[in-house]
């Protein structure tokens, strides 16, 4: 619209410049051949200025349709800037599922990981408790093979013990000492049992075993230490190879205190008072006895070592 506007000033000035003359001009001795030609200037000039105008219109039009182009150009741009906007926003979406995909298939496998470990430790442990049940299993059938075997252990020893005693109870007990076994030395007992006692053991390691047995009756005769008394007055008839007169006694002492610490020798003298009895049943029945209670003890190593042959 500015080119247009400075054409039209243009053309006139030129007009206004290059115009017919007027009756002064005419006054002042122009020619109508210098008024043609200026005419035909005129119509020149008008030509081109009518063929600028057209060029000014031409150049408009081309204008509105650049800027139509401009605008549709534009239009497509921004439409374009929001469909790739849009994409942008997209893809970031995705990145961003993507990104959280990522982070929860990372922490899945921290979890299947930990699992894993969590699986194998109870696993060590499931094989830690069953070897421990395999120990205690087998601890258990020890034991209880132990325990059957005590068991007939103590069956055999209650059942030696049994025959022990129906054994002993065919010889005689000794209740007290008769009158007419009493020493014809006179003793000078003492009050106190307990020092008959310990002179009755002094006077049976001297050798002195008549005076003991006195003392040793003594006690038995006021219902003292008689079980102890009764088994030193069987050993020493035992000593005099008197095995009749060993047995009574010997029998009372066990059925008194069948776990004194002499029971072992007890048994084992008993056993070989049969012996030289010539009573084998008995002989044997009182070695079973000794091994079956006393095992460990000295003679009941020597009665397994008999019995054993």
């Amino acid at each position: 619209m500015n080119i247009q506007k400075s054409l039209l000033l243009f053309a006139l000035s030129y007009t206004f410049i290059y115009a017919e003359p007027s009756a002064f001009e005419f006054q002042s001795g122009a020619t109508k051949k210098d008024m043609r030609d200026l005419k035909d200037i005129a119509d020149f000039t008008r030509s081109v200025i009518a063929d600028f105008q057209n060029k000014i219109v031409n150049l408009e039009q081309a204008v509105d349709g650049l800027k139509t182009v401009y605008e549709g150009m534009s239009a497509t741009s921004r439409q374009d800037s929001l469909m790739l906007k849009n994409q942008i926003d997209k893809i970031q979406n995705m990145q961003d599922i993507v990104d959280s995909y990522q982070m929860a298939q990372k922490s899945q496998a921290e979890l299947v990981k930990n699992l894993k470990a969590q699986v194998e430790a109870n696993t060590n442990n499931i094989e830690q408790i069953n070897q421990k049940i395999d120990k205690l299993s087998e601890a258990f059938l020890q034991a209880n093979d132990e325990i059957l075997k005590q068991i007939k252990v103590l069956s055999e020893q209650a059942l030696a013990l049994q025959n022990n005693i129906q054994g002993i109870q065919n010889q005689p007990v000794i209740d007290s000492i008769k009158e007419n076994s009493m020493p014809e030395k006179s003793y000078n007992f003492s009050s106190d049992n307990n020092k008959n006692l310990s002179e009755a053991k002094n006077l049976l390691r001297k050798k002195r075993n008549e005076d003991a047995k006195a003392y040793f009756e003594y006690l038995i005769d006021q219902k003292f230490a008689v079980a102890e008394s009764s088994y030193y007055i069987g050993e020493i008839y035992y000593a005099r190879k008197e095995y009749n007169e060993a047995l009574p006694y010997y029998k009372t002492s066990a059925s008194l205190d069948s776990k004194a610490s002499y029971m072992p020798i007890l048994l084992w003298h008993t056993a070989w008072s049969f012996k030289y009895l010539n009573d084998s049943d008995n002989y044997m029945k009182f070695l079973r006895t000794l091994v079956a209670l006393f095992p460990e003890s000295e003679q009941g190593r020597k009665a397994q070592d008999i019995l054993s042959k």
